[in-house]
């Protein structure tokens, strides 16, 4: 057992009570000699001192509501490697978590928050926000200061019933830095969330363990339960449910949320309001958040699936899944798989986004040119031949500054790619003062009109296909007719002979 004082670290801000001493109940492994050495790699302040044991997993640990335990024990056998926790406290991991609870004064407890880190000695980095709705992070470092960090939370009223995963990063740290702040929203959604009751449990979706969300999928199809994918698209793309339609928004932020009949998801117009819904999403949050507007829309059986995606794999292997997952940092892409984690690419769930073929590859890439950096997915022939641009086009960009990155991972900034003295022309070329947002804005509408023309393309084509499929069979019918009159005539003339 070990105590934390969160009053030890950073003085009470308005709003969050000085903190008593909790138990925390952990795994660990008790070293058979009084005097094990330490384990080397870094470690956290003095405050926070192993007695001759090492931490393993905190997650493991049962939570209030008869939370099923995640240790490494109790995870099925065929789940890939980058789906079992980790349990060296030495050893580099993404942690993700949320938690929607009141939090009176969100901007103080940004502040809180990081004076315990800071005075703790935590290496932790990614994105953790603070709202007064509660906090959604993703962040990473050695699973020490990982799990250091979210017991302490787990201590601050309103969030004893937090729940945390972890997952292997073998590579280091999966972000570049801390992002930690104070957002009015934890999601991006259109008209903003605060008007939303998310923090009332009876006002958001039923949550599903994945061993009942596995059972209610493989009849999604007899029972017509609609399977709603409230994602990215280009997340859908990497890997889906079996059932479940690719969003009609190109991000999230997008999804309707408006007050008349139509601003739905496609898959939910015209349905009727006591039709099953079955609502998942990578981490949890944004199907927990969006219930609540499908539930003011009329909607009464809605259903997550608690833990999202990654608990669901970890859980229940791959069954009823198409595809890899895709993950928000450098990662990018993880695998559904048994086998499908061997160092090489991960199968999509879609075509190459290029030409077409099956074999395309995961993880996805950004056009290397500047000013599309569009997101895509590419078979290795395509990656190849257009030097991790996403057309030829790009491939003549005034600004293509960027090395290929074909097998993912984050770009750094542009002057990283260039000598400044060359690269500050060419950086400079069809910039002006209309600012970043109003860049972003030109560069999405960009993307938009390049789609629509793919889009209308693709349209054309399967016109003339429908068209050349009509011609044929009226061909064929006149065949058919020719033959039958052909028929018809022979007894006709050997009865007038």
């Amino acid at each position: 057992m070990l105590k934390l004082y969160s009053s030890q670290f950073a003085p009470p801000a308005k709003g969050l009570p000085r903190a008593q001493p909790v138990s925390v109940s952990v795994l660990a492994v008790h070293s058979t000699h009084a005097n094990a050495a330490a384990p080397t790699g870094p470690r956290v302040a003095h405050e926070w001192r192993h007695t001759q044991s090492r931490l393993l997993c905190r997650s493991a640990a049962p939570t209030a509501g008869g939370a099923t335990s995640h240790a490494s024990g109790a995870v099925p056998a065929t789940v890939p490697p980058q789906l079992v926790p980790p349990t060296d406290p030495d050893a580099y991991c993404v942690c993700n978590w949320y938690h929607l609870t009141p939090v009176e004064n969100p901007q103080e407890a940004v502040e809180v928050h990081r004076r315990f880190i800071e005075q703790m000695g935590l290496d932790i980095r990614g994105r953790i926000y603070i709202s007064s709705q509660g906090m959604n992070c993703q962040y990473g470092g050695t699973l020490e200061h990982c799990t250091a960090y979210v017991e302490w939370v787990k201590q601050q009223p309103g969030f004893q019933n937090l729940r945390y995963t972890t997952w292997p990063s073998p590579e280091g740290h999966a972000f570049p830095k801390l992002r930690l702040k104070y957002k009015p929203n934890l999601i991006s959604l259109a008209g903003g969330m605060e008007v939303m009751p998310i923090t009332d449990p009876a006002a958001r979706a039923t949550p599903l363990e994945p061993a009942a969300w596995r059972e209610m999928i493989a009849q999604a199809e007899d029972k017509k339960v609609v399977v709603l994918d409230v994602r990215n698209d280009y997340e859908w793309d990497a890997g889906h449910f079996v059932g479940a339609e690719r969003p009609a928004e190109e991000v999230f932020a997008e999804t309707p949320v408006g007050e008349s009949e139509q601003e739905v998801p496609q898959p939910l117009l015209g349905k009727d309001p006591e039709t099953p819904v079955m609502m998942y999403c990578t981490g949890g949050i944004r199907c927990d958040v969006y219930s609540t507007f499908l539930r003011r829309k009329g909607f009464k059986n809605l259903y997550t699936l608690e833990g999202g995606v990654q608990n669901y794999l970890r859980q229940e292997g791959s069954d009823h899944w198409k595809g890899s997952l895709f993950v928000f940092d450098a990662r990018m892409a993880i695998s559904a798989n048994k086998d499908g984690d061997e160092g090489g690419p991960l199968p999509a769930a879609v075509p190459c986004q290029v030409c077409g073929s099956p074999d395309s590859q995961l993880p996805h890439v950004n056009c290397a040119n500047i000013d599309c950096n569009e997101l895509f997915i590419a078979c290795a022939a395509c990656k190849a031949r257009l030097q991790g641009c996403c057309c030829e086009a790009c491939m003549a960009a005034p600004r293509l500054l960027r090395p290929a990155k074909v097998d993912g991972g984050q770009y750094g900034a542009w002057g990283n790619y260039a000598d400044r003295d060359e690269a500050g022309p060419v950086i400079s070329t069809g910039r002006n003062r209309e600012g970043r947002v109003a860049r972003r804005a030109r560069r999405r509408a960009a993307l938009k009109e390049k789609r629509m023309g793919q889009i209308e393309e693709k349209l054309s084509r399967k016109k003339m296909v429908r068209e050349a499929m009509a011609r044929l069979e009226e061909v064929e019918a006149a065949q058919r007719d020719t033959a039958a009159s052909s028929v018809e005539a022979g007894p006709r003339m050997a009865c007038a002979q």
